[in-house]
């Protein structure tokens, strides 16, 4: 890309008289081989010998070039790309170059050539810019290393015209790459305080209170209705110093327009512990794409929500819970058999139990009702223990249980099992101790076994309830089963 000729006609022509031995000489362009250097001088106070000022005395040493901080090079402003026809070593150095030959090989011994082609198009544009305005330029570029490092360098150039009319530029640069960094690392904490705000919907403040200024990020007039005071912000003071704090408000309006063309993903979720335990977090996470839809930065966060997911779990499991009997209460239990029966859960056939306590009356009037609590107590865990983990075993209110099993259809395991919940609640011991002696809780059950899809809980309840009775009728403390096919 062309640097000829950036600054306007005006300007050059009223350099052209100047000396430019003050900025340094050139000696003859290079004629192959190992190029020739520019020779820079020396210049004595207080000398008038020049327009400038300052006369020539001698040559300055290499040394003494070598020893002043960054590198320094010139280049033509007024040929395509800029040949360069002085570097110091420290130009050399940030190239990685041990000759200037290397270099001119990695440059083509241009100005463009230094300069990351990335770069190379908005650096011939601010330069352009600034010298159209003065005679100085300060931009900052990536090199164009040919192992590709990343080095940055900050560049001031000068723009002058020699008295023979040609165009040139003086420029120091300044390795910055270490600068950039922090810089860049900054830019990236202030995008993702951004955007995290407009996730969480969020505020957020920042108070300086040495300074008395403060920093709000997030829609607080969206919330509020009005803009934050100090008084919003410091609730409780912790000294004796007066508040007067000046607030700025961060506009989040430009990151919420990305936030909303962007990818958004929120969500609850859990991570595995170093037990393998799940801990539950909130996940939110935005991705922003560049013009050709690939992904360039992917920021996020893990809120801490295990507390409280744990405690709405404890809650949620208490409210569907029979406050006394611990198993299912009756609106839990509906819930889930009519969800099980909405899934392909029971295409293979299913079964639901009605189970009654055996005169459950006599036991509350002749042992006292905290007796009776305890048989029903004692009932709803003989009824877990040989169920499985899925099935619904539930309490529907005063002595009336019920049992869901989906996929457990007609056949032997059902027989079984049915079997072992009519044998006695305490045929295989575990009798409390403490138990009056003359009483002997027992259950009546009657059981439906489904092979028919769809059925609604209503048809199973009431196959059962008639099995039930069936099973009263003939003496309780037995199982009566029926089929719905």
């Amino acid at each position: 890309m062309p640097i000829t000729n950036r600054a306007p006609d005006a300007m050059i022509g009223e350099r052209e008289g100047r000396d430019a031995s003050c900025h340094g000489a050139a000696r003859a362009p290079p004629r192959g081989g190992e190029a020739v250097m520019t020779v820079f001088h020396r210049v004595t106070e207080g000398k008038l010998g020049s327009r400038d000022g300052c006369v020539i005395e001698d040559e300055v040493s290499q040394e003494f070039l070598d020893r002043i901080p960054g590198g320094l090079f010139r280049y033509r402003a007024d040929d395509e790309g800029g040949t360069i026809d002085y570097v110091s070593r420290d130009v050399l150095a940030m190239f990685g170059c041990a000759t200037y030959n290397e270099f001119r090989a990695i440059t083509g011994n241009t100005f463009l050539g230094m300069v990351h082609p990335d770069d190379r198009e908005r650096v011939a544009a601010e330069i352009a810019e600034q010298i159209s305005a003065g005679d100085t330029d300060a931009v900052a570029y990536r090199l164009n290393r040919p192992d590709g490092e990343v080095r940055w360098v900050d560049d001031r150039g000068r723009y002058v015209v020699d008295a023979d009319g040609a165009a040139w530029f003086y420029v120091t640069i300044i390795d910055i790459t270490e600068k950039m960094s922090y810089q860049q690392q900054l830019e990236r904490a202030n995008d993702r305080v951004e955007i995290l705000t407009v996730l969480s919907r969020d505020v957020i403040f920042d108070i300086d209170c040495q300074n008395q200024v403060g920093e709000v990020f997030g829609d607080f007039d969206a919330r509020f209705g009005r803009a934050p005071q100090s008084a919003d912000l410091i609730l409780r003071k912790r000294c004796d110093k007066e508040c007067s704090i000046d607030l700025e408000v961060h506009d989040i309006e430009p990151i919420r327009a990305v936030v909303e063309r962007g990818d958004f993903i929120d969500m609850e979720t859990s991570l595995p512990n170093v037990e393998g335990d799940p801990i539950w977090c909130r996940y939110q996470s935005f991705v922003l794409f560049n013009e050709a839809g690939c992904p360039v930065r992917h920021v996020g966060r893990l809120l801490d929500t295990h507390e409280m997911v744990m405690r709405e779990a404890s809650l949620r499991k208490k409210a569907e819970l029979d406050g006394l009997t611990g198993v299912f209460n009756r609106e839990a239990a509906m819930a889930r058999i009519e969800q099980a029966l909405a899934t392909d859960e029971c295409r293979g056939g299913c079964s639901l139990f009605l189970v009654d306590v055996d005169n459950f009356k006599q036991v509350n009037d002749g042992f006292g009702h905290p007796e009776g609590d305890r048989v029903l107590q004692e009932i709803a865990a003989f009824l877990s223990r040989h169920m499985r983990k899925d099935d619904v075993v539930a309490r529907l209110g005063g002595d009336e249980f019920a049992i869901f099993a989906g996929g457990l259809g007609p056949g032997p395991a059902l027989d079984r099992v049915l079997a072992q919940l009519s044998g006695g609640i305490y045929t295989q011991g575990g009798r409390p101790a403490d138990m009056p002696a003359d009483l002997h809780p027992s259950i009546t059950i009657g059981a439906v076994a489904c092979t028919r899809y769809p059925v609604t809980f209503d048809d199973l309840y009431q196959v059962a309830d008639e099995a039930l009775y069936v099973a009263k009728r003939a003496g309780k403390s037995q199982a009566a089963l029926r089929r719905l096919d």
